[in-house]
This record gives structure tokens, C-alpha cells and sequence, in this order.
């Protein structure tokens, strides 16, 4: 353990947030190294002469900025920088990258948004799409949008429909209308770390709930809602991110019921559906919100299935939320610009949007194949055509093996980064399959790190 002690004489505001800034300095000076472990709270907290609380406050604020990772019983350590946190999504020196989810790149969505443009170029009969739209957006886009969720399986209705600026500002419109600041929100133990992140931003207070393979378990859920007594949930049901797994339908019903009976409101985040189709029946399963309509807050968008430049989403939410929900979305963007929902809207009407996610997903389950023949005997059950895979690390390399693919070239989501309970994540990593270039990138990236995971770690110590 490291005899660090912040010095915060010439610092200003909170306590806990100059600790946590003369954190961050010191891991960017080199005076706090990857792997260093921290003093407890106690004994830094009387070091510094403040709370015990302030030092924990402090510890929190530098886990969510991805700067240290702690679990109980082992200690706080410093994070290896060239690990990628959620706000790092800069180009990373490493060829291959498995750390952001970022769908395939196919140039047949540029073919298709040239030609849409056009179209929208020499339609005289087009609306006018350069001035200002309602917040939530034109009822002709509402309608287009209801009518795309009805597909995904919830009974949209138009009225309850709002256009948003993607998935993840949804996410934040949602949590800003649905909750204040100091109420508790509980999630999975392992969740997207932005919606982590606009939680933090809002001071809202995360709680994890536990999960099996199968995604959040219920009564792990009552229990946490009679301990901690939260105003809501966030969840992931559907190729819950990290883990890949699908609620199954009965867990579904007793979430619902878990949710309605307490009075709560539920955030569900779908925008990975399309991916989870089943084989057989062709649609995934109904969504939770679905079930409980008036207690539900339903994101989705349109970048993972068919462009990430497509900045469009919708939310469906209960009659007696729409005022709050309008409001925030005059407070961050006023309106999504309406000629790329235009462009979303005429996709989805000929046909474009279908045919783009099909390609997408075809795309992605070769990859996943590639994974599966590779890597399969650490990776958790997912749908085929998962976009993200959940790898758990072999015994010699748990808490080392991100740092040791950078150093190979390949990037990873290092398992931490989606903890939302001490020391969730800590032995697995999160492989993204679409960002690399092609299969034979996607291949070289598996072999780089089945080799790697396949080794002894000791050996490569010796060597250095």
C-alpha cells in the first residue's frame, strides 16, 4: 500500500472533489502508478484529518471517472490509463479494438443516406425540415416512431411517443424528469456506464442489483427496493450490456409486478434488440415496459442497427410524465433536427432501415462465430448475432488481462468499467465485436488474445 497524500492546501470546492482531482493529477504525473494500492479510507481519511465518509465520497468520484477500482477485501487500486473508460472515445493506439460497441461499418449506409438525401433534395412535396419542430417532434415523426416501436413488440402509442437525439440522450431526458438529485435508482450489478455516467451528472445514487446468467434476479430486486428504498429501476433486459443475457419472460412478469407494486418508475434501455431476435419466432421478447405502460419509461434509437451519424431515438413514457419529459428535451437540444429524423422516418417506410439491420446483424453473428470457434469455452451464453460478448478471464490473468491485450494490440472493456457493486466485473472483460475493420481484423484480435489468455502470465514477468 502507498503512502499517497494528496496535497490540498491550494484546492478549492468539496473535499471529496479535490481529493479526487489531486487523484487524478497524480496518476497523470507518473506519481501514481497502474496497480498502486491505495491507503484505506480510514487511514487516509485520518491523515488528512477529514470524514471517513469524505474519503469514501472521494473513492467513488475516482471510480466513476474510471481512475481507480476497488473490491471488497482486496484493497483500491490505480487503473491502467490506456484501459478505456467510457468517456475515452478517442482513436486508441491499438490496431484491433474490442472496447467500444460501435456496429459494423458497412458503406452501404452511406449509399443509402446519399440517395435519401437526394430524394429529399427533389421532392417538392417534402415538408420543410429547416426550421423549428415541437420538442418532441412533429406528429408525422411521432406517428412514424410509434409505429417502429410497435415493431419492437410495445404498444406505442403516438401521443406518448418523443423524438430524441439517440438512445443516450433519452436515457438523460429520462432520468432528469423521472428523479432528483439525492434519490436512489437500482440497476444491474454490472450496467452501461452511461447511463452510470448521467447519473453522476444528475446526483442521483446508483445501486447494483445482483444478476445470474440469466440477467437481474427479482428477488434480489424486492429485496434491494425494502433495503434501500429507491424512487425507480434502470435496466437492460434485452442483451444486457455488458453480459449479453436476455431476461427470460417470466422474469419479465415479476420485475413488472416488483416495479408496479412499489410504485416505482422503470427506465428500460432496448436499443440492442435488434440483435436478439429469435430464429424461430423472429422478434425478441416483449418488452418489461409493455407490462407496466404507466410506470415505464421505454429508449431506444436508431445508431446500433443502422448508423451511428443517425443521431435519432425515441422514448415512450407514461401520459402523466410527457410534460417533464418535453421539458427536458427543450433543456438539452430544444428539438432533434427533423430532416435526419426525416431521413429515419423514410427508411423506415421503404424498407432502408430493415434491410440495414439485417445486413448488420448477419454481419454480426459472423463474428460472433468467429468468437464462439475461438474463445468459447470463456465466454457467457449470448444470442447469436450479440453485438458485445462478456469473456470471463482465466484464474492467472484476473485483474492484468486488459492491460496485457493493450499491450499486444488488442483493446478491450475492462470488466470494472460497468460495476455499479463493489468489485462487480473484476474477472471479465467485454469484447465489442463491431468496430474492427472486417472478419480477417475480428480474427486477428481473437488469436491475439486466446494466445495471450492461453499463456502463463509468469512467463511473460521472465521475459520482461
Amino acid at each position: 500500500m502507498t503512502e499517497w497524500l494528496p496535497d490540498l492546501d491550494r484546492r478549492t470546492g468539496p473535499r471529496y472533489r479535490a481529493i479526487a482531482e489531486a487523484m487524478a493529477d497524480a496518476i497523470e504525473s507518473g506519481a501514481l502508478k497502474p496497480g498502486t494500492r491505495l491507503p484505506t479510507h480510514r487511514d487516509l481519511a485520518w491523515r488528512l484529518g477529514v470524514t471517513v465518509g469524505t474519503v469514501t465520497r472521494a473513492y467513488k468520484e475516482a471510480t466513476a471517472r474510471g481512475l481507480i477500482d476497488g473490491e471488497i477485501g482486496r484493497g483500491t487500486f490505480v487503473r491502467d490509463p490506456r484501459i478505456r473508460a467510457w468517456e475515452q472515445v478517442a482513436d486508441n493506439d491499438a490496431p484491433i479494438d474490442f472496447g467500444l460497441n460501435f456496429p459494423p461499418r458497412q458503406d452501404d449506409a452511406e449509399t443509402a443516406l446519399r440517395r435519401t438525401l437526394a430524394e429529399i433534395a427533389g421532392d417538392n412535396r417534402a415538408p420543410p425540415l429547416a426550421g423549428y419542430d415541437p420538442s418532441g417532434g412533429r406528429p408525422a415523426h411521432r406517428a412514424a416512431l410509434a409505429a417502429w416501436l410497435q415493431g419492437m413488440r410495445l404498444p406505442a402509442e403516438p401521443e406518448r411517443t418523443l423524438v430524441t437525439a439517440g438512445a443516450q440522450h433519452g436515457i438523460a431526458v429520462a432520468l432528469s424528469a423521472a428523479f432528483a438529485p439525492g434519490d436512489i435508482v437500482l440497476c444491474e450489478r454490472l450496467t452501461h456506464p452511461g447511463f452510470k455516467s448521467v447519473a453522476a451528472a444528475r446526483h442521483l445514487r446508483v445501486v447494483g442489483v445482483d444478476m445470474d446468467d440469466d440477467g437481474i434476479v427479482p428477488e434480489a430486486l424486492e429485496a434491494a427496493i425494502r433495503q434501500h428504498r429507491p424512487k425507480g429501476v434502470f435496466l437492460i433486459p434485452t442483451l444486457q450490456n455488458p453480459t449479453a443475457s436476455v431476461l427470460p419472460e417470466a422474469r419479465r412478469d415479476a420485475v413488472a409486478t416488483i416495479v408496479e407494486r412499489h410504485g416505482l418508475t422503470l427506465v428500460e434501455d432496448d436499443i440492442y434488440r435488434a440483435f436478439a431476435d429469435d430464429a424461430a419466432s423472429g422478434h425478441g421478447p416483449v418488452p418489461i415496459a409493455a407490462r407496466i405502460p404507466e410506470h415505464a419509461i421505454y429508449v431506444t434509437g436508431a445508431s446500433k442497427h443502422l448508423a451511428p451519424g443517425l443521431r435519432v431515438g425515441a422514448l415512450h413514457a407514461p401520459a402523466a410524465m410527457l410534460t417533464r419529459l418535453l421539458g427536458g428535451l427543450r433543456d438539452t437540444v430544444w428539438m432533434v433536427p427533423p430532416l435526419t429524423v426525416e431521413i429515419l422516418v423514410r427508411w423506415l417506410n421503404d424498407g432502408t432501415a430493415e434491410r440495414l439491420t439485417e445486413a448488420k446483424r448477419g454481419e454480426q453473428a459472423a463474428r460472433g462465430t468467429l468468437a464462439r470457434a475461438r474463445l468459447g469455452d470463456w465466454l457467457a451464453p449470448a444470442p447469436a448475432a450479440s453485438p458485445h460478448l462478456w469473456l470471463a478471464v482465466p484464474e492467472p490473468w484476473r485483474g492484468t488481462a486488459a492491460a496485457a491485450l493493450v499491450e499486444r494490440g488488442v483493446t478491450v472493456a475492462d470488466g470494472p468499467v460497468f460495476a455499479a457493486a463493489p468489485g462487480a466485473g473484476r474477472d471479465h472483460v467485454r469484447l465489442a465485436l463491431g468496430k474492427p475493420a472486417d472478419t480477417a481484423a475480428v480474427q486477428r484480435g481473437l488469436d491475439l488474445i486466446a494466445g495471450t489468455l492461453s499463456r502463463d502470465p509468469s512467463l511473460d514477468r521472465a521475459v520482461l
